[in-house]
């Protein structure tokens, strides 16, 4: 029961990443709750919730924050300065564009090799892209970021169609526990290969 107010307020983050037996545990809370409880699940991927779990939630949508009101809103609040490339892969989210700035220079890096890719060696960019291996916590943003760059590449060359379809490939197998070192040497391969 809730000692100081009328309400108690439980907020689950990353809702999305639950696995299926945790959501299957909490769906008989959801089906059957306190009075007294409100319940927040925050997820950024809706398609990860259970069908079971969203047909006992009301869902709220937040609108990104539009590029150019981030961008003024980080050099106003934190002296932060990203280019249009990083905002972008930052997708309205304050919180995901400050911990992108922790990594700029390695994000910066990797746009400068995946914009040239054909211009290096296999070797000199599997060793340049330390940003892709030592980050598997954030790996999705980063692959979310590659795709970015190699989008605006593909107006200037449709080949470039073919690098997003390793990148979404790659996000694929790693979201059904293939193994990431494998999965990411692939991708590398494939794009430079192709």
């Amino acid at each position: 029961m809730p000692i100081i107010s009328k309400r108690k307020v439980y907020i689950i983050k990353d809702a999305d990443l639950m696995t299926k037996e945790a959501g299957n545990s909490l769906l008989k809370t959801l089906e059957e709750p306190p009075s007294y409880i409100t319940i927040i699940m925050i997820g950024s991927n809706e398609s990860m919730f259970l069908n079971t779990i969203k047909s006992r939630c009301m869902k709220i949508v937040f609108r990104k924050i539009e590029d150019d009101i981030l961008k003024e809103f980080l050099i106003n609040n934190y002296n932060i300065e990203l280019d249009n490339n990083i905002l972008n892969a930052c997708e309205g989210s304050i919180e995901k564009a400050l911990k992108v700035n922790e990594k700029k220079e390695e994000y910066i890096e990797a746009s400068k090799i995946f914009s040239n890719i054909e211009n290096y060696r296999l070797l000199d960019v599997i060793n340049k892209l330390d940003i892709i291996y030592k980050n598997k916590e954030e790996i999705y943003d980063i692959l979310d970021y590659i795709n970015i760059i190699l989008a605006n590449k593909q107006l200037e060359n449709p080949n470039y169609i073919k690098y997003i379809e390793a990148v979404e490939q790659t996000k694929k197998n790693l979201k059904a526990n293939g193994n990431f070192d494998m999965n990411i040497d692939n991708m590398i391969y494939r794009i430079w290969n192709e």
